[in-house]
Parts: C-alpha cells; sequence; structure tokens
C-alpha cells in the first residue's frame, strides 16, 4: 500500500503512472490491476479518484489540453501582423510542450494505431482547434496579400506537422545525436523557411535581414 498524501498530490500521481503505462503498452494493454501496482496502491485507492480506465484516459488528455489555447497562440503578434513571431511562438510552444513531456505523444500515438475513440476525440478537438486557429490567421494575411495564395488547413497542418515530426525525431525515434540544434536554432529555421515559402521575400514581415549596398 502506498504511502498517505494529500488528494491532489495522490490524483496527479495516479495520472502520471497511468500516462507511463498507457504509453508502453497502449489502452488496451494497459490494465488497471497493473496501473495499481505500478504505483504501489490498491485498485480500491485508484477507483476512489477514477472510477474507470476510461475516466483515467480522459483526464490525462484534459490535463494536457488545459490552458493550452492562450499559450499557443501568441495575440499580441497577431494583432501586430508580425508573421515571424506569430510563428516562432507557435514553434516554441509546439516543441517546448511536446520535449519537456514526450510521454504524452507516445500515448496518443499508440492510441491512434489502437484507433481509440479517446485518440480521435483528441486530435478533432485539441489539435484541429489548433489548425482553424492557425489557418485563420493565414487565411487573413493571404486577403491583405502578406502571403501567396495557399490552402489555409494545409499550410497550417503544414507547419505545425513539421515540427511535431522535429520533435518525434528526436525524442521517440532517438535521434537527438542527429539534430544537434538548439531549440533557438530550430525554432528560426522551420519559422524562416516556412514563412519564406509563403511570401517569396527574405527581408518581409519582421525578418531582421538587411539589404546591402548593393541592394539598396
Amino acid at each position: 500500500m502506498g504511502t498517505r498524501m494529500a488528494g491532489g498530490d495522490r490524483r496527479e500521481q495516479i495520472l502520471r503512472g497511468a500516462m507511463e503505462l498507457f504509453a508502453e503498452k497502449g489502452f488496451r494493454g494497459a490494465t488497471t490491476r497493473e496501473i495499481a501496482r505500478h504505483l504501489g496502491i490498491s485498485e480500491a485507492l485508484m477507483f476512489k479518484y477514477f472510477p474507470s480506465k476510461e475516466a483515467l484516459y480522459r483526464a490525462i488528455i484534459q490535463k494536457r489540453t488545459d490552458g493550452s489555447e492562450e499559450m499557443f497562440f501568441p495575440k499580441e503578434a497577431i494583432l501586430a501582423k508580425n508573421d515571424r513571431q506569430v510563428f516562432r511562438s507557435i514553434a516554441s510552444y509546439l516543441i517546448t510542450k511536446n520535449t519537456e513531456d514526450p510521454t504524452f505523444m507516445r500515448l496518443i500515438q499508440y492510441s491512434a494505431l489502437e484507433g481509440h475513440e479517446l485518440s480521435r476525440i483528441f486530435f478533432e478537438t485539441h489539435v484541429m482547434e489548433k489548425t482553424r486557429q492557425l489557418s485563420a490567421y493565414i487565411r487573413q494575411r493571404i486577403k491583405e496579400k502578406a502571403f501567396k495564395p495557399v490552402p489555409p488547413v494545409l499550410a497550417a497542418r503544414a507547419f505545425m506537422g513539421m515540427i511535431i515530426q522535429y520533435v518525434q525525431f528526436r525524442e521517440i525515434y532517438g535521434m537527438k545525436s542527429s539534430l544537434r540544434f538548439s531549440q533557438k536554432q530550430a525554432v528560426n529555421a522551420f519559422v524562416e523557411m516556412f514563412l519564406n515559402g509563403l511570401n517569396g521575400n527574405p527581408g518581409k514581415n519582421g525578418s531582421t535581414r538587411r539589404k546591402t549596398r548593393s541592394q539598396a
């Protein structure tokens, strides 16, 4: 039996332990008995906080997504139409969030392969909401002639996708030694490549590059 701890601390302990096992074995593979044994507590105590494995899984996803919208979308940069700052903020958020806790990324990938309903809900709500936010910004900038006319949703998914794939390559596939870049270097490189493709002008929209005398 585990040691006594405050209710909030115990709940966090259960969420963390369950996430680790779900990421290792999938939702179907990890039983509540295994989760309780992994935590050194009884199933009865675990059910006091989460009445079912489904409720536990939902709580993990809810905890992951709470408060993330404000951190993801930089309102001041959007109002200023500072494209580079908008995309740098988003890239930094995605890298930091998933690097700090790659276990959740493994859990979601495993659940997607299992075809679990909660994985679908996560992507259709949390992920697609972020896609809609970014695509709305891209759509507006296209209307203002700042970006080339491209499908906004595809552009948003392309940007977010390359950031997530970069993190997966490092954190899940064990390729950190092949990608020896600081977060700042990675963010700046991705943002420059992406925006240069959208506007076709490396010096536009907040770039620090200056014209040489021969260009002036």
